[in-house]
């Protein structure tokens, strides 16, 4: 399935997505154990090196051809030396250190992008200096004793944090693989969006009657891309992407919004977004946007809570359609919770009847409810 999707990286996305959850562990691409296209390895799926920006066909067969006849790469001067550098070039090397396919080699990817060009280039000069009959320098050694194998020469350069792994992955494999980072609210996340991305790739595939034209969504996820447009009033609106653990979206942030919520709207920033769906035919999925919130760890554990009485002697089922009518237009991040005295019932209402504490709000519940009916915490 991954390999039939290896230009989808929103796929791939979706499928990696589908293999945590059968805790099936999705392996980085690695130049000593990586082929053309997805394989098993032990029970595990190990990355493709095809999915890998820059890195045609002619690459990966001399990398497996190489490692075949020549033996597992034991560092990256030693894959330099072994592969045919008419076969590859620095662009591809680039975007394998960027990808990870080198780790494990003793070497970080800081310090393999400092030193490669000057590596690749010391080997390729030294071949054009072997001239018939003369013997390479690095040749001297058997490269099946692995005492003779060139070590790297590193500099003393620290990692990159992880925040920049994450985008080097990012950028050439289309989406991340030894983390995301939105892990560390992957909770928040989950509780907070009322669907995720993925629920929007599916909408052709018998879930329309889970999502509507104009439906509430709120999507919780990172700003990977925004740009802004001046519309025919003189007045800033912006687009932006939006990516939650699972693809990404565009969100249309019309101006009134664009004014009340600008300084959430920057590039990397990890928001709360609420508005409603557009879908039309032969179009993206769009959100048009009515609310931009920051996303913190406390976004979901917000303290506050509503809690809502129906008595007795009110008509249940009359009393909850007018207060779901309410609820439903001040969305927010605070639970509701209701208690029907005549069933002696408590319920904790949908997400999407969750709200953003108003005193419009509370006095609009008061007079259906009644005074003591209405309380928060």
């Amino acid at each position: 399935m991954l390999t039939s999707v290896m230009g989808d990286s929103t796929k791939i996305a979706q499928y990696i997505e589908d293999c945590k959850k059968r805790n099936i562990e999705i392996l980085p691409p690695s130049a000593n154990d990586s082929r053309e296209n997805f394989t098993v390895e032990d029970g595990k799926i190990r990355f493709g090196l095809l999915a890998v920006k820059n890195v045609g066909l002619g690459v990966i067969d001399s990398i497996v051809k190489e490692r075949e006849e020549k033996g597992k790469y034991l560092s990256f001067t030693d894959f330099c030396e072994k592969i045919d550098m008419k076969e590859i070039n620095k662009r591809a090397v680039d975007s394998l250190i960027r990808a990870g396919a080198f780790d494990g080699m003793g070497a970080n990817r800081a310090q393999l992008l400092a030193i490669y060009e000057k590596v690749m280039d010391g080997i390729s000069q030294d071949r054009k200096r072997n001239i018939a009959g003369q013997v390479s320098l690095f040749q001297v050694f058997d490269t099946s004793i692995t005492q003779g194998v060139k070590k790297d020469e590193l500099p003393d350069v620290a990692e990159f944090p992880q925040k920049n792994l994450l985008i080097m992955e990012k950028e050439v494999l289309g989406l991340y693989i030894s983390g995301h980072p939105l892990s560390e609210y992957e909770e928040e996340v989950k509780k907070i969006s009322t669907l995720h991305t993925i629920d929007l790739l599916e909408i052709d595939e018998n879930q329309s009657q889970k999502i509507k034209d104009g439906g509430f969504i709120r999507i919780a996820g990172l700003i990977i891309h925004r740009k802004n447009k001046i519309t025919k009033n003189n007045n800033m609106m912006s687009f932006i992407t939006l990516e939650d653990l699972f693809g990404s979206i565009e969100i249309l942030v019309f101006p009134k919004i664009f004014d009340q919520y600008m300084n959430f709207l920057q590039e990397d920033q990890m928001v709360i977004i609420e508005g409603k769906i557009t879908l039309k035919e032969d179009e993206e999925p769009k959100i048009i946007a009515n609310k931009i919130l920051p996303l913190t760890k406390n976004a979901y554990t917000n303290d506050m809570k509503l809690y809502l009485k129906i008595s007795k002697e009110k008509d249940e089922k009359e009393v909850f359609q007018k207060i779901k009518k309410i609820l439903g237009r001040w969305r927010g991040m605070v639970p509701v919770y209701i208690y029907i005295e005549k069933e002696n019932k408590k319920l904790k209402a949908d997400t999407s009847l969750w709200i953003h504490i108003q005193d419009e709000l509370i006095e609009e519940l008061k007079k259906i409810l009644g005074e003591e009916c209405v309380k928060t915490t």
